[in-house]
């Protein structure tokens, strides 16, 4: 009986979610915008490793992992706060939308 208490509540959930999703298509763009930055964002950290790779010509793994891992490292803290942002946006966006729809609880 309780597994069909919880299943009900998780459905119900599961429809107000929906309802709140739909009714602001600013929550889709903030997820958009933070897949779609994270991808440039390594496609641009891609291009610009094999850049300095080229321009560096030479073998030695230590020379090129040492000039390599800091620019890696501004890439992946960029991505972070990408994410970051995007995620702390679309929950603004959430609980405004269910604010607008009188959902709050």
């Amino acid at each position: 009986m309780l597994f069909f208490l919880n299943l009900e509540f998780l459905l119900f959930s599961a429809t107000v979610a929906i309802r709140i999703i739909e009714a602001n298509p600013k929550i889709y763009i903030s997820i958009i915008v933070g897949i779609a930055g994270c991808c440039m964002l390594f496609v641009a950290e891609a291009v610009h490793v094999q850049k300095i790779v080229e321009l560096l010509n030479t073998k030695n793994q230590t020379i090129l992992r040492a000039a390599i891992e800091p620019i890696s490292d501004k890439y992946t803290l960029a991505r972070s706060v990408l994410l970051i942002f995007t995620f702390i946006w679309s929950a603004y966006e959430y609980r405004s939308t269910k604010k607008k729809l009188g959902l709050s609880s």
